[in-house]
């Protein structure tokens, strides 16, 4: 069993039922290269993290790093290379599933993105593309260049595209199944255009290979950084969490409806103390947050909170999970179509032997008569 310890800028990515974390700062500010999962497939308590199963993995081959972001595509975990203490290149680790080893790909092309922390990365599961946009250099400049790195064949490219019209940093990445990637937040050169992100969100068609602005209405949520964003895949909506702005935490959650384009601040019942550079995953309709920052002594976190998505008007942190049996290990959706193949297949079988059994009964009576027949006859 692996020894929880808190941390901050880390990354992790959810896969089926198992939340993978990796590296991030330790309270000393030294980067980690440790690398686990929690299972989300049984219960636990956030008062008693003893109950929350976790493992550790191999990490071999994986330097120490923070502030990295992390994607998953054709069974592999994907690691971008941000704050790392042995190179500060644009290195991409590469994970396997499979085999359970870390691996630094060769990637084939001439250029690639220069290094850069604080960007964002977003994977189009159906095609193998990750998309790499945006982020700071060495010299703290915002940049505003997208790549893709094609991961097809598990033959590595990366490739330059449209750049986006303004230069950004410090954002969260979410695609929607419309093919936009939203890029919601952050900061840029310019303080007006920061203070407007989140009025005008920047997307990217990944159809078209077009940007835009899509101006949003409702509610004034305030700018800031270091928040998390996750996606309720059934119904679209952005719940945006913590943060920090100029310095000062935030504990607000503010929600964008994407049918809408429509930010409300709702009602929240028993906030945890307010946090920041802290990740987070939607699992079983919670919002779950792992770590971070804590805003009563400014020192990392080693928690674990949940945030119950049920009731759109008043959103409620508990600290009891009890997952949905039906999701186990596995997807949902390939359980229900699994066991409904599994019915049709034993419905066919009934009928078929049920058929077999009437066409046996009725040679049997037909040899029942004409044998009552030949008796009568004699």
């Amino acid at each position: 069993m692996y020894n929880l310890t808190s941390r901050f800028r880390h990354t992790s990515i959810l896969i089926g039922s198992k939340w993978y974390i990796i590296g991030g700062f330790n309270y000393e500010g030294k980067s980690q290269s440790d690398f686990f999962y929690f299972y989300l497939s049984n219960p636990f308590s956030t008062k008693n993290l003893d109950t929350l199963q976790y493992k550790q993995l191999n990490n071999n081959g994986l330097t120490p790093n923070a502030w990295c972001n992390t994607v998953t595509t054709n069974n592999m975990i994907y690691l971008f290379g941000c704050l790392m203490v042995s190179d500060k290149t644009s290195l991409v680790y590469q994970y396997s599933i499979n085999s359970g080893k870390w691996t630094n790909p060769p990637i084939a092309g001439t250029t690639s993105p220069v290094h850069r922390i604080q960007n964002g990365v977003v994977a189009n599961d159906s095609t193998g593309r990750i998309y790499y946009f945006g982020g700071t250099n060495d010299t703290y400049k915002p940049l505003n260049d997208m790549w893709i790195l094609d991961t097809n064949n598990n033959q590595l490219s990366w490739q330059q595209i449209t750049s986006a019209p303004l230069q950004r940093c410090c954002f969260s990445t979410i695609l929607l199944s419309d093919g936009y990637i939203l890029y919601i937040g952050g900061f840029s050169n310019s303080t007006d255009a920061r203070d407007s992100f989140l009025r005008n969100i920047t997307r990217y068609n990944i159809n078209s290979n077009e940007w835009d602005l899509k101006s949003t209405k409702g509610d004034s949520v305030v700018h800031r950084a270091g928040f998390s964003a996750i996606l309720v895949p059934a119904d679209g909506r952005i719940i945006v969490y913590g943060g920090v702005k100029d310095n000062v935490f935030t504990n607000d959650l503010a929600v964008l409806d994407t049918t809408k384009y429509e930010w409300s601040l709702p009602e929240v019942k028993d906030k945890p103390k307010p946090k920041s550079y802290h990740t987070a995953c939607f699992y079983d309709n919670f919002m779950i947050v792992a770590f971070g920052i804590l805003n009563d002594d400014n020192q990392p976190d080693s928690g674990i909170y949940l945030l119950d998505l049920t009731d759109k008007s008043t959103y409620r942190w508990v600290t009891d999970f009890k997952p949905n049996k039906s999701i186990g290990d596995g997807n949902r959706v390939n359980i229900i179509i699994g066991a409904s193949i599994g019915a049709v297949i034993f419905s066919i079988l009934v009928s078929f032997f049920s058929y077999r059994f009437y066409k046996k009964r009725k040679r049997n009576s037909q040899r029942e008569s004409s044998k009552i027949a030949v008796d009568d006859f004699n």
